[in-house]
């Protein structure tokens, strides 16, 4: 599965585990209630009541509006996934010791750095990203800890992956992967940007 669309499955996962939680919590909660309250009595008669219309009624709606909100949200995410462009922005990743190098193929735009002097480089938001991350040497590791995303970069290998930026600014990137004496300052940033700014960007990095 892509990044990208791992993330929407995530939140959308999330939002069912947080409603099925709560859920849980009130049916747990209404049995202890009855357990206690209505508990067996000396001196107390069975009620006569067999029926709770009002409340039946509103249980009931309160299911068809959580079984409505949770089928409009699976939908909407769905959609969103299947409408991602289908040629994504692709970016070749190339980790050495000790730095990064990005470079778009196609559009002649290469961005290099290194621990003197951390790159910075650029994608449009709100879209899938397509990265192709290696090793020129040793084992290192492409982290953004924005995206809650690591995938390692491993000479003679290359490893695949879309991510997808939704919101604008800057996010730091650093390798987490031991790789010699200046690991630490192995690091980068990535510019998140509008697709309109992403191409001048695009334009001025040529």
């Amino acid at each position: 599965m892509k990044a990208g669309t791992h993330q929407e499955f995530e939140g959308l996962f999330s939002l069912y585990m947080a409603i099925g939680i709560g859920v849980a919590v009130l049916v747990f909660a209404a049995v202890g209630f009855a357990l206690v309250h209505y508990r067996a009595r000396g001196d107390r008669r069975p009620s006569r009541v067999s029926e709770m219309n009002r409340i039946e009624i509103g249980v009931a709606t309160l299911i068809l509006l959580i079984v409505a909100f949770l089928v409009t949200r699976t939908f909407t995410v769905e959609a969103r996934v299947d409408s991602a462009p289908k040629e994504p922005t692709t970016i070749d990743v190339t980790a050495f010791q000790w730095g990064w190098r990005f470079v778009y193929p196609g559009q002649g735009v290469e961005v290099i750095g290194n621990s003197n002097d951390e790159p910075t480089f650029a994608v449009p938001g709100d879209e899938p990203v397509h990265f192709k991350l290696t090793s020129a040497d040793v084992l290192h590791s492409f982290w953004i800890p924005g995206e809650r995303f690591k995938r390692a970069a491993i000479p003679g290998r290359t490893n695949e992956f879309d991510l997808d930026f939704e919101s604008e600014g800057t996010e730091d990137g650093l390798c987490t992967e031991f790789c010699g004496l200046r690991h630490s300052d192995m690091r980068f940033n990535v510019w998140v940007l509008s697709k309109a700014s992403y191409r001048r960007w695009l334009a001025a990095h040529r």
